[in-house]
């Protein structure tokens, strides 16, 4: 897994072969706060794939465990 800023409201996640865009906000804090609705699709080619509970869940969980340490923490709400 790669988590890349793509500016102050959004960050690109690659899995894998797949990508997808988090829209949320990057506070001064730092906190980016993601906006778990944002969670819908992949990016293209695999854009009409939907990102169902269970992996937006799983995805989450991913993200959450490899930034517990980083400088930019990031909070799903």
């Amino acid at each position: 897994m790669e988590i890349l800023g793509l500016n102050r409201g959004k960050i690109k996640v690659i899995i894998g072969d797949k990508s997808l865009i988090i829209t949320g906000e990057l506070t001064t804090t730092p906190i980016f706060y993601a906006d778990i609705n944002s969670i819908k699709n992949w990016e293209y080619p695999h854009n009409k794939i939907i990102i169902n509970d269970e992996e937006r869940e799983n995805i989450i969980k991913q993200i959450t465990e490899k930034t517990k340490d980083a400088a930019v923490k990031i909070i799903f709400d």
